[in-house]
């Protein structure tokens, strides 16, 4: 197992757990609790765990290609405009302080993006 397929396998896992999976099965009044507003709809959520899920297909491939001992070039940069851009419009809409965890869980991805796209062949590498 690469190193970066461990931090794929830990966005992929945390995701699927945090946001994929609530946003399809919660009831509406639970989201709008969560994500701090209200939505149209349902169908928004829905809709919104649906293209999260599509992301995290898309990760599931760099898993493939890293321990295939090819770099995901793709899938990295998709992951770092994802999680860094998450948490821009987090904190852009004064959102940091009430969403620390996300803000964390997304910018030590983003930042391990970046590091592996700077280090691709350690990012290849077993860690033990």
């Amino acid at each position: 197992m690469t190193w970066l397929t461990i931090l794929l396998l830990i966005k992929i896992i945390g995701t699927l757990v945090t946001i994929a999976i609530p946003f399809l099965v919660l009831p509406k009044t639970k989201l709008d609790e969560i994500a701090g507003m209200g939505a149209p709809s349902l169908t928004f959520y829905r809709l919104y765990g649906v293209a999260i899920l599509a992301l995290l297909t898309a990760y599931a491939s760099g898993v493939l290609a890293a321990q295939a001992g090819v770099f995901p070039s793709g899938i990295v940069a998709m992951g770092l405009v994802s999680n860094a851009g998450a948490v821009a419009a987090i904190l852009f809409t004064g959102r940091g302080q009430h969403m620390v965890l996300s803000t964390v869980f997304f910018g030590s991805i983003a930042a391990g993006l970046a590091l592996a796209f700077v280090l691709q062949d350690v990012a290849l590498q077993q860690p033990f």
